[in-house]
């Protein structure tokens, strides 16, 4: 146990210990200090007998602020310093036959509340005390060993914590994925017979659970197993299960970064389905929107030639959105598309030229005065002429756009 750990939250535990309450560290915080994780990554999450309002007053005087939105969930955060806690009472909770929402039930007993934790390695807890020596750890279901072994179990019966909560069935693919974890036969088993308890879980928390499995180190271990399981359908189903071997290669391969890590899956959905997709998924509008451009500057380059010029390079930037261009660069690189010259044209013009801008330098009145037209569709045609001879032949200043504008209407 980090003694780091124990003077940070020595005031918590102090006044939880006067109050007659006990305090824990539980879960991820555990097993990543097993795995001697550096402080400054570490989650503090907390579990305690005392109930919600205690647990607020209690914190209150200690924190810089405390909100209560998981309160009836049993969960108030504080953040003391420029550390977040969140701090829960002791719970269980499962879903009924057809809920989308867990029912939970408050509790006193530390052994149950871990019981009911997704996987063993996540079924710890440290009895946290005034003084260092008496931190204790708490690890009914062999947490840490499991971890050690890379064993993933469940805490009870895989088929009754699959039923309680068949979300975890996506996370079992993420740990597998993010420690290097050997799933039990036991668990594979229970996973792939109660698949069918996924179509209750939201779509929003499949979305988030599948986010996670992409950023793990190996991501291809956690898509072999969801595609062994049968799970796969649950999660982007128009993305066919026979392209998710190359998938996971080149995930594997591909930097950390989720919209790029997003694209390398989502450039097999047929361009048809991919709206369809990111709103069946919850993506933000932005999140879908940034994804769709960066998949579509991908199909141009995937589909088009391998004579990238100047203009055409433009002309994509154009369509596409500056800001896309890195991640489609990126997307290429990974996939591995050969002999493509764009990334080498897009960062050539890039440091002659203002790519973010392709606008012309005059705006609307100024197009007025130079041609002596009044408002209306010439001036929006005027302004058509300037932006496509930027695309086709680069940046002009102000001057500049001034002998073009006035030859090229002298000439009509």
């Amino acid at each position: 146990m980090s003694q780091h750990v124990l003077d940070e939250i020595a005031p918590l535990t102090e006044a939880f210990s006067v109050a007659g309450k006990t305090l824990y560290l539980v879960g991820g915080i555990v097993r990543d200090l097993h795995l001697n994780t550096p402080i400054e990554s570490l989650d503090f999450d907390f579990t305690t007998d005392a109930r919600p309002l205690e647990i607020k007053e209690l914190v209150s005087p200690l924190a810089d602020a405390v909100w209560a939105q998981g309160e009836r969930f049993g969960t108030i955060g504080c953040r003391i310093g420029e550390r977040p806690y969140e701090i829960t009472t002791h719970r269980a909770e499962s879903y009924g036959d057809g809920s989308r929402k867990p029912e939970v039930e408050f509790g006193d007993d530390i052994e149950r509340d871990l019981s009911r934790r997704d996987f063993t390695i996540n079924a710890m807890a440290i009895r946290v005390a005034t003084e260092a020596g008496d931190a204790e750890l708490i690890d009914p279901f062999g947490g840490a060993a499991h971890l050690d072994q890379r064993i993933l179990q469940t805490p009870v019966e895989p088929e009754v914590s699959f039923r309680d909560d068949p979300l975890r069935i996506l996370r079992a693919a993420r740990f597998i994925a993010r420690y290097g974890m050997a799933p039990d036969e036991g668990l594979v088993a229970a996973a792939r017979d109660l698949i069918d308890r996924m179509r209750i879980v939201s779509a929003e928390r499949v979305r988030d659970e599948f986010d996670k499995l992409l950023m793990s180190p190996e991501p291809s271990t956690g898509l072999e197993f969801l595609v062994s399981i049968g799970a796969w359908a649950y999660v982007a189903d128009t993305v066919p299960v026979d392209d998710l071997p190359t998938v996971g290669v080149e995930l594997d391969r591909s930097i950390v970064d989720i919209d790029l890590r997003r694209a390398v899956v989502f450039r097999h959905c047929p361009p048809s389905a991919r709206r369809v997709q990111f709103e069946s998924m919850k993506y933000s509008r932005t999140d879908a929107r940034s994804l769709r451009r960066v998949l579509a500057g991908f199909d141009l380059i995937e589909q088009g030639t391998d004579d990238f010029d100047e203009q055409t390079v433009r002309r994509l930037v154009d369509r596409v959105g500056y800001h896309s261009i890195p991640h489609v660069i990126a997307l290429i690189e990974v996939v591995g598309i050969d002999d493509r010259a764009f990334g080498e044209v897009f960062r050539s013009l890039d440091a002659s030229e203002d790519l973010a801008n392709l606008s012309p330098v005059l705006d609307g009145e100024r197009v007025m005065e130079i041609l002596g037209i009044a408002p209306g569709p010439e001036v929006g045609a005027a302004l058509g002429v300037l932006r496509q001879r930027r695309l086709e032949e680069g940046p002009l200043d102000a001057e500049g756009e001034i002998g073009y504008l006035k030859g090229r209407y002298r000439k009509m």
